[in-house]
């Protein structure tokens, strides 16, 4: 049967203009309404269903490909793919915004609204290519499954840490198609692909410097000169640890594209400085903190007007984590940072990074999907900065792809600041190139199997 292209973005826009008009701002949610409509799309188009209420309001939807979705969750090993995203989106202010964020507003062939890039789009995506495989009567060895969650713009406890609850073993040594990735950049005019295979920990540390003596006749500034000494050692602080493979094998790929020579056996810090000429001072950046843990101060407050009893002085520092490194480490690398300071220092959360071993088939069908439809382009994996669900699957060992592919002239820049920023928007053409890509790239893989 010959896909009609140009009906499957219409009908996709469709499903997704109306998913974008159910408001599911978090908080407080709402995502349940959204699981409804999209369990009564699946269920029209021969697809199995079920919904996972964890709160009012609130739940997961489960879709599953060739067996009923109580069979799936009873039977975990039965499934090989699962196709995750979430329902929730962040808030927005429509008078920021040109187009209302939760109108599905199409204008110019582009469709608006917030959840368009991040991560609505993606579950019809998903949902379209396994409608476009149910219609040409496809099956194949193991089932596939559909996971769209609720909360994961707030932590995802009414979400996926629901779901793993009470059925963790679903997503075991799984691979997991997800969000993050998809997205071109242009190096030497090639779009690179970025597959999302990875992710940064995050570590959120609040320091607490020891309050002063201050009196009405004596100021003691001890406690502003050991924060700023602080903020110092933290702004210079290097922290180096073993590069990703993920990350060398974009460097080295980004090298191949320049044409600038064998870049194995290169020293990291020049292989940067070679691609600097050829990536924004933007893409730049990103490539350099692939490559190293980094602390950032958010927030610093403290200090006393004349007269008044001194307060506390506070700062409190964003951390972003390879792969691999661990709270105790943290632990120790933060000894070090105070010393001989009157610093005291707290962990308010902690989330380990995470990184897929990405050599396979499903990305190799990633790969050969794009070539074939971007003359010269590649896919290449990356590292995220930001988070996901994909980081509470760790424990599973699942194998998460980040990618929700975009035509060409939808770059990484360009989308970065839309996703929770204003004017969020999809044209349909990229739509339908999501749609292609992810049917075709999902039927091979489970065709031939893992």
């Amino acid at each position: 049967m010959s896909i009609q292209w140009n009906l499957v973005k219409t009908e996709a826009a469709t499903y997704l203009q109306k998913l974008i008009q159910i408001n599911t701002t978090n908080p407080p949610g709402n995502e349940l309404e959204a699981a409804r409509y999209l369990a009564e799309l699946a269920r029209e188009n021969g697809l199995h269903a079920e919904i996972q209420e964890t709160a009012e309001g609130r739940g997961n939807l489960l879709i599953s490909y060739q067996q009923s979705a109580a069979q799936a969750l009873e039977a975990p090993e039965s499934s090989s793919l699962l196709l995750l995203s979430h329902l929730d989106v962040v808030g927005a202010d429509e008078h920021d915004w040109e187009h209302g964020p939760f109108s599905g507003e199409i204008v110019d062939d582009v469709l608006w609204g917030r959840g368009t890039i991040d991560t609505k789009q993606l579950t019809i995506m998903e949902l379209m290519a396994l409608i476009l495989l149910k219609r040409e009567n496809r099956t194949f060895p193991k089932d596939i499954l559909l996971v769209a969650t609720a909360d994961e713009e707030s932590g995802s406890t009414y979400g996926l840490l629901e779901l793993l609850k009470t059925h963790g073993e679903l997503f075991r040594n799984k691979h997991v198609i997800s969000e993050g990735g998809g997205f071109p950049i242009l190096v030497n005019g090639i779009p690179h692909y970025l597959c999302e295979t990875g992710q940064k920990g995050i570590c959120q540390i609040t320091f607490h410097v020891e309050k002063s003596q201050s009196t009405p006749y004596y100021v003691d500034n001890r406690p502003m000169h050991a924060a700023a000494k602080l903020v110092r050692r933290i702004t210079q602080f290097r922290w180096a640890e073993e590069t990703p493979k993920t990350t060398r094998y974009l460097l080295d790929a980004l090298l191949q594209s320049c044409q600038l020579g064998e870049a194995s056996s290169t020293p990291l810090a020049e292989k940067l400085r070679l691609l600097q000429p050829h990536v924004s001072p933007f893409m730049d950046n990103v490539l350099r903190a692939m490559t190293e843990n980094t602390m950032a101060p958010t927030i610093w407050k403290g200090g006393r007007l004349a007269r008044q009893p001194q307060g506390e002085t506070v700062i409190c520092v964003d951390c972003r984590l390879l792969p691999g490194v661990t709270r105790e480490m943290v632990e120790k690398k933060l000894a070090q940072l105070v010393l001989d300071l009157p610093v005291t220092w707290q962990i308010e959360s902690f989330a380990q990074g995470y990184e897929t071993d990405f050599e396979g088939p499903l990305f190799d069908w990633f790969d050969r999907k794009v070539r074939a439809e971007i003359a010269g382009s590649k896919v290449v994996p990356f590292i995220a900065t930001g988070s996901s669900d994909g980081r509470h699957l760790l424990p599973y060992r699942s194998r998460v792809f980040g990618f929700s592919p975009m035509l060409p002239d939808v770059t990484f820049e360009k989308v970065l600041p839309l996703v929770h920023g204003v004017n969020e928007r999809i044209p349909l053409d990229s739509l339908v190139f999501g749609v292609k890509i992810l049917y075709e790239a999902i039927g091979q893989f489970m065709a031939e199997g893992e």
